[in-house]
């Protein structure tokens, strides 16, 4: 079994959870880390959220998200 390695990091949920979306949509399972922590927390915790894979899917992953990246770079109308 492979081990678990991040990929992401973001103190924003929404990002990590789309990057999951993304490597999901290429057959990539993806984890998120610290998910709940402020829904149990009395109050605010900055905490970022990790998403990791398997270190078997690390470099694929990687490379799916930088793609995505790029495209969205070229999507600016500057």
């Amino acid at each position: 079994m492979s081990d678990l390695v991040p990929l992401l990091q973001s103190s924003y949920l929404y990002e990590v959870e789309l990057a999951k979306s993304k490597l999901a949509s290429r057959d990539i399972p993806s984890y998120v880390r610290n998910e709940f922590v402020n829904n149990v927390a009395v109050f605010p915790i900055s905490q970022n959220y990790v998403l990791v894979v398997n270190e078997r899917d690390y470099e694929d992953a990687l490379q799916i998200l930088q793609e995505i990246e790029e495209l969205d770079e070229d999507d600016n109308f500057n």
